[in-house]
């Protein structure tokens, strides 16, 4: 009976044993719900997907997938997974081992974007013995097969998209620019370290009811038409290139304004406008940048690149921060010829000429050692 090799036949109910006692917890994966979903419409005790590796020439890779009802279908689906399958030219076949004698697993051909694979499903010996139970699974094997493969693929780029994501989550906690994610409807979907900082302080801008606020009133009033310029440009603009904009927003504070500037996402909808806005995606980017922010941030690291010694970085970081060679040489304890001395052996070393110009190299090397990290010379 189970080596029958029966086409398609007129449906019939299956009906699944039910579920023991100990039925093992339904797993929160998505292909592990999805093959949960195939067993109960077979009336499976379990089911694995296992993709195949084209490069090794065939070779088995770990089950991306795995559901059972209970632990014992658990412990007879891991063993019939050590069976070598072999699948008939109708794209299936038929597992036993001595191993696991009460079950029998099917093997389905299941077809994938890269390579292929095989979807195997476990049952009891006694579901199968009649012959019209058989033919029905088989009728059904092909299309759940094609269905498992084309749900791993999903999930597959469902875990490349996630992990793209966290990529680009860590990059913007890095940055010491801050940085918010607006919706269409000016309401925040995203903020990083360095833009929770200023909006936990309400400095130059603060967060109410989950909208930006900038402190002065007419701050307020511009800010939000500035908003909606970039999300919903009108319609007499001119293609080509989003248009961003950027303002000055006074702080209680004696500070320097606090710099905001308000950037499309690029994502353009099939009217024109910022695509997203229904469905709580960011539809503008808002920066907001503190003239006073530090620029030490990793300088330690870039003067070890070039070879500087000790005293050459104390005396670099001292003009980076806006410091004269003369206030630097007080700082330093040192004679100003002496800090004109070791700025000509730091000219040297990084290849500059001018002050400037070496202020200049190292505010440049800063745009890669944004974030709370210790860097370190490699």
């Amino acid at each position: 009976m189970l080596g029958s090799d029966s086409d398609i036949a007129d449906p019939i109910t299956l009906v699944a044993r039910p579920p023991g006692p100990n039925r093992a917890p339904e797993s929160r994966d998505t292909l592990d719900r999805f093959l949960d979903g195939i067993c109960r419409t077979v009336g499976a005790l379990a089911g694995c997907l296992i993709p195949h590796d084209d490069r090794a020439m065939g070779a088995i890779i770990r089950p991306c997938g795995f559901t059972a009802r209970n632990d014992e279908a658990r412990a007879a689906l891991r063993v019939l997974l050590r069976v070598e399958v072999e699948l008939s030219r109708r794209g299936y076949g038929w597992v036993r081992d001595a191993g696991a004698p009460d079950y029998c697993g099917l093997a389905v051909e299941t077809p994938m974007q890269h390579g292929a694979g095989h979807l195997l499903l476990l049952f009891a010996c006694d579901q199968l013995e009649e012959e019209a139970v058989i033919v029905q699974v088989l009728a059904l094997a092909p299309g759940l097969g094609a269905m498992a493969g084309a749900m791993h693929e999903v999930t597959v780029d469902l875990a490349l998209a996630e992990r793209r994501h966290r990529a680009l989550a860590a990059a913007l906690r890095q940055s010491e620019c801050g940085t918010v994610l607006v919706r269409a409807d000016h309401s925040v979907l995203f903020a990083n370290p360095a833009a929770q900082a200023i909006l936990n302080v309400a400095d130059g801008m603060e967060l109410r009811r989950n909208l930006l606020r900038p402190e002065r009133y007419q701050d307020v009033i511009r800010f939000q038409a500035a908003l909606d310029a970039v999300i919903a440009p009108p319609l007499h603009a001119k293609p080509g290139r989003s248009r961003s904009l950027m303002m000055l927003l006074e702080r209680s504070s004696a500070q320097r304004p606090l710099i905001a500037v308000i950037a499309p996402t690029g994502c353009e909808g099939a009217d024109g406008g910022m695509d997203g806005g229904d469905q709580g995606e960011a539809a503008a980017i808002v920066y907001l940048m503190r003239p006073e922010c530090s620029v030490a941030q990793g300088l330690e690291a870039i003067c070890q690149l070039h070879g500087l010694s000790p005293v050459e970085t104390q005396l670099v970081s001292h003009l980076v921060s806006g410091l004269p060679l003369v206030e630097t040489a007080a700082q330093m304890r040192i004679k100003p010829d002496t800090a004109r001395t070791y700025l000509k052996q730091v000219f040297a070393k990084t290849d500059t000429h001018r002050q400037s110009d070496l202020l200049q190299l190292m505010l440049r090397y800063q745009r890669a050692v944004r974030g709370d990290f210790l860097f370190e010379s490699a």
